[in-house]
């Protein structure tokens, strides 16, 4: 869908990187220029700047400079710059453009971040500014609407070079030429061969095609390692597979084996980056919530529902405590280390689960290997946690010379620690095999499941050795 031809003055200049003033710098700077009304000189400035550097010095500005900063941008690269910032800025900054705005800006992106763009539009919006597009510009966008956002459908482009089986060299390398020079495509790393019916037959890659005789039929230079990406593949499993095979581009094929669309490394860049940020949410209990997130609303409707996971833990918790309100009244010694149970257990399932959902996420584990990974779990858990016990049951020797109160508290921490590990381990394998993200095993979920358990199987132990 990129057709322009504008070179930014960024790209001409011979100056390093290291030159250049730093974005806390330029945000000053330019903060300076806002006040004072210096708007050419900021739009000069700005004509310097790559489009990412400008998507990170607006990060920095509220709504108002944000919208000065992106209307003095440069119309040729607004698409590049709209398309390097949070989502949440991308639709502040869409809900103020018109339609004939978002349409240009659709335009000049690849389908695969065109569609990203309208998928932030409202139904009626995005309608009508795809009516208003060139008719191969919108069914390209609303084939690509079509698949899920999170699958490698969602994820590809539609710009790719395709030949015939029965194409020589020199016929694949003026597709190389045409596609570059009259569509715009910049990141070509293979030319694809299909037939009549666009099946994929195989690529070949740039390198080959140049160094190969002009007049050699191209299917002879056929990679016999192509690796292909199925349409409806989740994009975790996609990442993993750049990562397994030291991908930079890799075609996607729909179930009939017709190639549908490319996928390439700064797609997976962006997944590895957001699969990241999304399990630290997860692990905070913040949910899905943006660093950049200024509706105040949205981030509480994030966070609240983890709190009520928590809230209503604890409140078993004490419902379980008020349980043993007369045993606590009798051995009162016993509530001395409710805390440090539930904290160990609570730290030993939450490393649990993050190192199976790290391994889950980065392919490391596979789901056949469940009954391995759990064990493993359980006996690093076990080992930790009777070296805890030991510690702890010394300390308790000592301080109250009661043998049979510190094995009664070394066992039950013992015992939840090895259910912890349990816990932690077997959720997230049981999540992803319900095809589940395993991320929402972390946090505040484990934690609690962790308390509740933990702190029941503490009160029966102790109560059972000590009331016996």
């Amino acid at each position: 869908m990129e057709s322009e031809d504008y070179k930014p003055d960024y790209k001409d200049k011979s100056s390093t990187l290291q030159d250049r003033p730093s974005i806390d710098s330029l945000h000053r700077i330019i903060e300076d220029q806002i006040a004072d009304e210096k708007f050419d000189e900021i739009r000069e400035t700005l004509k310097t700047l790559h489009p990412a550097e400008i998507a990170d010095l607006m990060s920095g500005f509220g709504a108002l400079k944000k919208n000065i900063v992106f209307d003095l941008v440069p119309r040729e690269i607004q698409h590049e710059v709209l398309i390097e910032l949070e989502e949440s800025d991308q639709e502040d900054l869409l809900e103020r453009m018109s339609e004939e705005e978002i349409g240009d800006i659709l335009e000049n992106l690849d389908s695969d971040d065109a569609a990203d763009v309208a998928a932030l539009l409202d139904e009626p919006v995005r309608s009508r500014v795809l009516e208003s597009t060139a008719d191969e510009d919108r069914k390209e966008v609303e084939h690509l609407l079509g698949y899920d956002e999170e699958s490698a459908g969602g994820l590809m482009s539609l710009e790719m070079v395709t030949v015939p089986d029965h194409a020589s060299v020199n016929e694949a390398i003026k597709a190389v030429r045409y596609a570059r020079e009259k569509v715009g495509i910049d990141d070509i790393h293979y030319v694809y061969m299909v037939d009549d019916d666009l099946r994929l037959l195989g690529g070949v890659t740039i390198l080959d095609l140049l160094l190969a005789d002009r007049n050699r039929p191209v299917h002879e230079l056929k990679y016999k390692d192509l690796i292909t990406i199925p349409s409806g593949l989740d994009q975790e499993e996609v990442a993993q597979r750049f990562q397994r095979y030291d991908l930079i581009s890799a075609p996607v094929v729909n179930d009939k084996g017709q190639l549908v669309g490319r996928i390439t490394i700064d797609d997976i860049v962006d997944v590895i980056q957001d699969e990241a940020q999304e399990d630290i949410g997860y692990l905070g209990g913040t949910g899905e919530e943006e660093v950049g997130e200024r509706n105040i609303l949205k981030a509480s409707s994030l966070r609240l529902p983890w709190l009520l996971v928590s809230f209503v833990g604890e409140l078993m918790n004490v419902f379980l405590i008020a349980r043993y309100e007369m045993t606590l009244a009798n051995l009162i010694i016993i509530a001395f280390f409710i805390p440090i149970i539930i904290a160990v257990a609570g730290n030993v399932g939450i490393q649990s689960s993050t190192i199976v959902i790290r391994g889950l996420a980065s392919g490391e584990i596979p789901l056949h290997h469940t009954f391995r990974r759990v064990l493993r779990e359980v006996l690093v858990g076990t080992l930790n946690g009777t070296i805890i016990a030991l510690a702890l049951g010394i300390v308790i020797f000592f301080w109250k010379q009661e043998v049979r109160i510190s094995i009664a508290v070394g066992a039950s921490m013992i015992c939840v620690v090895i259910i912890a590990a349990i816990t932690g381990s077997l959720t997230p394998i049981l999540l992803k095999k319900t095809k589940q993200d395993p991320a929402h095993a972390c946090g505040p979920f484990i934690t609690v499941t962790n308390d509740v358990i933990g702190l029941a199987i503490y009160m029966f132990i102790t109560t059972s050795i000590l009331l016996q």
